[in-house]
C-alpha cells in the first residue's frame, strides 16, 4: 500500500468531522469570559444543540485576540474549517484599548465576528439581572458587578447564577443598542454590548434555550 500523504490525512480528518456546526470563540479575559463561554458550552450540550464551541486563548489586547483567531481560522482550513469565528473583547473606559480600531479592521477583513462591550464584559453579566443605563468606567462597572452578582468576586463568578437571565440580558442589550446611531463607533457607546449578537447567532444556528 502506498504511503499516505498529507492530502490523504486531511481528507480523513474531514471525513471524521462531527456533523454539528463548529465555531471558534476567542476572548480577552483571563477568567470572566472563560467562565461564561464554558457555561454556554455546557448549556449547548444539555440542549443537544447542533453546535460545538472551541475556545481560543485567554489573554492579550483586542488586536492580539483577533490575530490569534485569524491564525487559527487559517490553520483550520487545512483539515476541518470552522463554520464561523468570533472574538470577545472590551473597549475599556475611560481610556479605550489602543489597538481597538486595528482589531476591528482586521476582524472585518478576515470575516471574523466580534462581540464587544463598553466598558467591559461585566456589563453583559449585570444585564442578566437588571437594566444598566448610565455611563460607567471599567472600575465602576466591576464594582457594580460585585454588588449585584452574589457569586462575583475578582473576575470569578458562578455561571449557574446567571444562566436563566440570558434572554433578559439579550433584551436589555438590544435596548441599549437602540440608544445609539446605527453606525456609531463602539468607543462612543457606553453602556453598550454586542454580546447579544453572539447569543442570537447561536440561536439562529439551532440552540433552543
Amino acid at each position: 500500500m502506498p504511503p499516505r500523504n498529507k492530502l490523504d490525512r486531511n481528507r480523513k480528518a474531514y471525513q471524521r468531522r462531527d456533523p454539528n456546526k463548529r465555531f471558534l470563540v476567542y476572548f480577552e479575559g483571563a477568567e470572566t469570559e472563560r467562565l461564561y463561554i464554558n457555561g454556554i458550552r455546557k448549556l449547548l450540550r444539555e440542549a443537544r444543540a447542533p453546535i460545538v464551541i472551541d475556545p481560543g486563548n485567554r489573554n492579550g489586547n483586542p488586536l492580539e485576540i483577533v490575530r490569534g483567531a485569524k491564525k487559527r481560522k487559517e490553520e483550520s482550513r487545512q483539515t476541518d474549517p470552522y463554520d464561523a469565528v468570533w472574538c470577545i473583547f472590551d473597549v475599556e473606559a475611560p481610556e479605550p484599548h489602543a489597538s481597538l480600531d486595528s482589531a476591528l479592521k482586521l476582524a472585518r477583513a478576515a470575516d471574523i465576528q466580534c462581540a464587544v462591550s463598553n466598558p467591559c464584559f461585566e456589563l453583559w453579566l449585570i444585564l442578566h439581572l437588571k437594566d444598566c443605563n448610565r455611563h460607567y468606567t471599567t472600575k465602576k462597572i466591576c464594582q457594580l458587578a460585585e454588588q449585584e452578582i452574589d457569586s462575583y468576586s475578582s473576575k470569578v463568578f458562578n455561571f449557574d447564577d446567571l444562566a436563566s437571565g440570558i434572554p433578559g440580558a439579550v433584551d436589555r442589550a438590544k435596548v441599549l443598542d437602540g440608544n445609539y446611531p446605527p453606525h456609531a463607533h463602539c468607543k462612543q457607546k457606553n453602556p453598550w454590548t454586542s454580546m447579544w449578537k453572539l447569543i442570537q447567532f447561536l440561536q439562529d444556528n439551532g440552540w433552543r434555550m
